[in-house]
């Protein structure tokens, strides 16, 4: 999604600039037939600049509101709670190491409690 909006930002942002060399170019050839003065010329180019800046402004609003419903309609958890959910997995996870530990030594503890009377019994 991230990659699709990339590169329509960048194709728009191509398409001004391939738009604004042409712009420059029928100006250049308008004043230079003088069909045109310079005067006019520039300020024809810096109206094209101000409606396209204006423009993307307006773009880069609507483009700002569709990502923000679209990242508010996928419920992705906020840092905070990514935060609190980091340090409940370490504290179950030092907890599951010490219930390891504890079952382990139980383990150990009931081998040693069946061979012992197995022992007793023999030396009886």
């Amino acid at each position: 999604m991230e990659d699709l909006l990339k590169k329509l930002v960048y194709t728009g942002v191509g398409v001004v600039s391939l738009t604004a060399e042409k712009l420059q170019e029928v100006v250049d050839k308008l004043v230079d037939e003088r069909k045109i003065s310079a005067d006019e010329g520039k300020k024809l180019v810096d109206e094209f600049f101000d409606t396209t800046e204006e423009k993307k402004k307006e773009f880069e609003g609507q483009l700002s509101s569709i990502v923000e419903k679209v990242v508010r309609s996928f419920k992705f958890a906020s840092n905070k709670e990514v935060t609190e959910l980091t340090e409940r997995v370490k504290v179950l996870e030092a907890n599951a190491g010490i219930v390891g530990e504890v079952e382990q030594s139980e383990k150990k503890a009931t081998k040693t409690v069946k061979k012992a009377p197995a022992k007793a019994a023999a030396a009886k």
